[in-house]
């Protein structure tokens, strides 16, 4: 994977350029292996490199004539697209370029032919305008913002609010938003006036300003029927796709559907050397999928996570996320990437398996008579952890009106609601930060144009069916995989915080009563009263956690706290340093 940034003034200012050009230093993590950039009185684009695919040649900025490009991500199709269009000559071997072999042939619409994940920008000399992209599912992050000299865009929201002309306050709201739902939706980040580019958005930009806006829509099949050997075709295929690539990959295997399923596809192919990484929390062993490693040679490579592990990451995980995601799953994340990326550069997952296939607790619940009447914006008040506190946020508006698909079920309501929100904006920053902490791309078969088109309108009975969600995988799974019950409890890297906390609230209620900043957004009274929930209400916790993510995570991005380690003795020196 790769970092990009880009610059576009409305007149030359040296000064800007200047301290947008040390930018680098902060996205050198996401591509280690090289940099470059484009220069011009009013135009700078700048890429750090990981080579996954053409190793010696394919350095960007790439450009040819009057087109120049930097993209992180990985395009799938580019063999097919360097085939259809022989027309452009093509200057390197790497995938990205045939982003220019579209754009060349048929501009900005040629956008929807690649297969990828992506967030890219093009200057085109001719016109003076750059177009940036992302991906039509938001797997490749992309941010920017625009001021009275002009745009500028970035790979990681850190990076881009050091580089900011004037440093952007928090979003009030937008912090409410992520206390309550762990995340923050829609296109407005939790700084004021720091944007994303939204999932499928491309942005025509020129001298400074933003042109135009565009979206692309994803393309569904309806009336599908489902067969073992469609099934068995179409994952397939998106795995062997999804493993193009010039160096050696890896597999992060939970034990859940998912990354069986993605397990099951790598046996199928006959793949030699293949290692998987598993995370056992909490001395719980991961023995269900022991033994189909062995048997087809696969090497399994087993790490723990402990309580100590989880109070010593936190700091650590704040960190990383620059954009404040409080899921758990981020710290054993964390771990797992560290200990791949010593022998990796690409990683398999299984996220998107979900939101596709139906697995969610909260799909399972549309099914079920008593949930027939309720809507989304219900739905979404319902994940509100702070609803009887004074803590509120009651804006619905553009999280629940953007179905552009007709005649759809209240499931696939609830599935799009999560393509939308829930994908981007928390799974694929948690997932992106945790890799490229440690220079690792991550590949997502399941997140894929292919599939969606294939598999969103399977018919719901065949996603949800007697308490179980994901219900023809799961079938499918039973049938071909030996060894392996598809049937049992949903698994995941999944941390027990419902145990963890409840044993430290006392202190952890000491500690927060000190951080004044929460004061904006809580009494006293309400953070004595949510520490003294968790003692009877050990489900609780998780309120009690999104408070210590976020206060953590505003301790290191806005105080500037520089201390990592135990999450009391971090505190602890800090609290005292402030008496």
């Amino acid at each position: 994977m790769c970092g990009i940034a880009g610059l576009s003034l409305v007149a030359e200012d040296k000064s800007l350029t200047k301290r947008f050009l040390n930018l680098k230093k902060s996205l050198i993590h996401r591509g280690p292996d090289g940099s470059g950039v484009y220069e011009k009185k009013k135009i700078n684009l700048l890429h750090t490199r990981l080579s996954i695919v053409d190793l010696k040649q394919g350095y960007q900025p790439i450009k040819n004539k009057n087109l120049v490009l930097v993209a992180n991500g990985e395009i799938y199709n580019d063999l097919e697209i360097r085939k259809k269009y022989s027309n452009y000559k093509f200057k390197t071997n790497s995938d990205s370029e045939s982003i220019l072999a579209v754009y060349k042939n048929k501009g900005i619409e040629g956008f929807k032919e690649l297969r990828g994940m992506y967030a890219f920008a093009i200057y085109n000399e001719e016109k003076d305008e750059i177009i940036i992209s992302r991906d039509e599912f938001g797997i490749k992050p992309l941010y920017f913002t625009v001021f009275n000299q002009g745009l500028i865009f970035c790979s990681e929201l850190n990076s881009l609010k050091n580089v900011t002309p004037n440093l952007p306050s928090l979003n009030i709201n937008k912090v409410v938003e992520q206390l309550q739902y762990q995340y923050c939706t829609g296109n407005k980040t939790i700084y004021r006036s720091l944007n994303r580019v939204r999932p499928g958005e491309t942005l025509i930009i020129k001298n400074g300003k933003i042109k135009e806006s565009k979206f692309r829509k994803l393309e569904v099949k309806r009336n599908i029927t489902i067969s073992e050997s469609f099934l068995k075709e179409k994952v397939i295929e998106t795995v062997r796709y999804h493993l193009r690539s010039d160096v050696p990959y890896c597999l992060f295997l939970s034990g859940g559907i998912d990354s069986m399923l993605l397990l099951y596809c790598i046996i199928e192919l006959n793949l030699k050397n293949i290692t998987a990484f598993t995370m056992n929390v909490s001395e719980k062993k991961n023995h269900n999928f022991k033994q189909i490693c062995i048997d087809n040679n696969i090497k399994l490579k087993e790490l723990s996570f402990s309580e100590n592990d989880f109070w010593d990451s936190i700091f650590l995980a704040a960190e990383k996320i620059d954009e404040p995601v409080a899921d758990y799953a981020i710290l054993p994340t964390l771990k797992l990437s560290e200990k791949a990326s010593e022998e990796f550069k690409v990683v398999l997952t299984g996220e998107g398996g979900d939101e596709l296939f139906g697995g969610y607790g909260r799909y399972k619940k549309v099914k079920r008579f008593l949930f027939k009447g309720r809507d989304l914006k219900e739905t979404f008040k319902s994940r509100n952890l702070f609803k009887k506190l004074q803590i509120r946020n009651n804006d619905f508006k553009n999280k629940t009106r953007y179905f552009e698909y007709k005649n759809i079920t209240k499931l696939q309501k609830k599935q799009l609601f999560d393509y939308k929100n829930w994908l981007p904006n928390d799974l694929l920053v948690k997932l992106d930060r945790c890799l490229m902490a440690f220079s690792l791309e991550g590949r997502t078969p399941f997140i894929d144009k292919n599939m969606f088109r294939e598999f969103f309108f399977v018919e719901d009975s065949l996603k949800i069916r007697s308490g179980f969600g994901k219900f023809y995988i799961r079938k499918f799974l039973k049938k071909n995989l030996k060894n392996y019950d598809s049937f049992s409890p949903k698994k995941g890297f999944t941390i027990p915080i419902s145990e963890w906390i409840p044993k430290k609230i006392d202190l952890i209620k000491e500690n927060l009563l000190k951080l004044d900043f929460l004061l904006l957004f809580f009494t006293e009274k309400e953070i004595n009263f949510l520490c003294d929930k968790v003692k009877k209400n050990k489900k609780m916790a998780k309120s009690i956690w999104h408070i210590i993510f976020f206060s953590s995570w505003y301790l290191i991005h806005v105080e500037g706290l520089k201390d990592r380690g135990n999450y009391f003795d971090v505190l602890k020196k800090r609290n005292e340093y402030k008496k």
